[in-house]
């Protein structure tokens, strides 16, 4: 079914189904692996690079306590030669520890080198590095300098709080009640997803299974704390146990609190049970996400053709559930006299109710 025969009313707060476009930034300098018009997934590597770790600019003049136009003679090791730590790189060999010497302070390598003023420049080890799409469809556009664009067909959710990068994997929905235990057949890492507020002990058994990533409605402001999804309080110190970093990416739909998931989200994610789509958790606002594939659409499309779940929330029978069937034309008036609309419901537990909508909340 395509995102398109999804009913957008019906689509729950910070929904997107459809057409996607998301921009693949280049971060550092790197080559880029794809091009305009291939077709790229979830987790797929677009481009390849190193990262620096640290530069360090050294007045080596001051250092070695002599004129700057005597410095070269006194270097040891080439630019652009990568050394291990305490490696000579410029003085007097033989006198290692004398204060006229310029050592290497960790494993990098003498990046650059300016004879006139003798001043240097080392660059601490580099790293290979490589960055994965977060959407599946077609490179639309692609700049050496800047990054790619990607474009395609999904569902995106937005993330109210988020942490620990990025993560690439099958969703697994776990449901109420059932633990997030390591299952036979999971051939790699997944993302897990609950429509329960993160408990200390979920995550736990959670994390020991080794997932990709988490995806959750909400958590107390201790539990976002101390997974560090958020600075702790002014004044007070991180819960025991509190993490110094997110120890997966975490992405919050809903943010701080003690809020389910919506049950619409709920579909959406069942729908996409055993699809590989991304969890973007960032600590920045507006930054985190989740991506879905167009498969999610079908658990909102099955939603609507099933109605609107609705709870009786003041009267006789408040807490009661159904799903709305529509209006009821020939009721109108609430026992005080008040004109109101009224709807049929198909209860939960069997048989149908007539309901005033102004005792309705929605379940989407």
């Amino acid at each position: 079914m395509s995102p398109e025969s999804v009913n957008h009313k019906t689509l729950p707060r910070g929904v997107l189904v459809g057409r996607l476009r998301r921009r693949h930034a280049l971060p550092f300098p790197g080559r880029i692996l794809v091009e305009v018009g291939d077709t790229v997934a979830p987790g797929q590597t677009w481009c390849r690079g190193r990262i620096r770790r640290g530069a360090l600019v050294v007045d080596l003049p001051r250092i070695l306590q002599v004129p700057p136009g005597e410095v070269l003679d006194l270097l040891v090791v080439e630019p652009g030669e990568t050394v291990e730590a305490d490696t000579l790189l410029a003085g007097t060999p033989g006198r290692l520890r004398g204060n006229r010497n310029w050592l290497a302070p960790a494993r990098g390598m003498l990046a650059e080198f300016n004879a006139r003023t003798g001043v240097a420049v080392f660059v601490r080890e580099e790293r290979e590095a490589a960055l994965a799409c977060r959407l599946a469809g077609e490179v639309v556009s692609a700049d050496p300098d800047d990054g790619i664009v990607v474009e395609g067909d999904g569902v995106a959710v937005a993330g109210a709080l988020g942490g620990g990068g990025r993560a690439f994997g099958p969703f697994r929905f776990v449901e109420s009640g059932e633990r997030p235990d390591a299952r036979a057949g999971d051939h790699q890492p997944g993302i897990l997803v609950t429509p329960d507020p993160l408990r200390a002990e979920w995550v736990r058994r959670a994390l020991e299974t080794r997932p990709a990533g988490i995806v959750a409605p909400s958590a107390d402001a201790e539990m976002v704390t101390g997974l560090a999804l958020a600075q702790p309080i002014a004044g007070l110190a991180p819960p025991e146990g509190s993490y110094g970093r997110p120890p997966q990416a975490i992405v919050l739909t809903g943010g701080v609190g003690f809020a389910r998931m919506p049950h619409g989200l709920q579909d959406l994610f069942r729908a996409a049970q055993g699809q590989v789509g991304a969890a973007i958790g960032a600590r920045r606002p507006g930054q985190s996400e989740i991506l879905l594939p167009p498969a999610a659409a079908e658990g909102l499309a099955r939603r609507a053709a099933r109605g609107l779940p609705v709870r009786l929330t003041v009267g006789t029978g408040a807490g009661a559930e159904g799903i709305m069937l529509g209006e009821a034309p020939d009721v109108g008036r609430l026992s005080s006299g008040i004109a109101t609309q009224f709807v049929r419901v198909r209860l939960a537990e069997g048989g149908v109710a007539i309901w005033p909508t102004p005792n309705l909340a929605t379940l989407a």
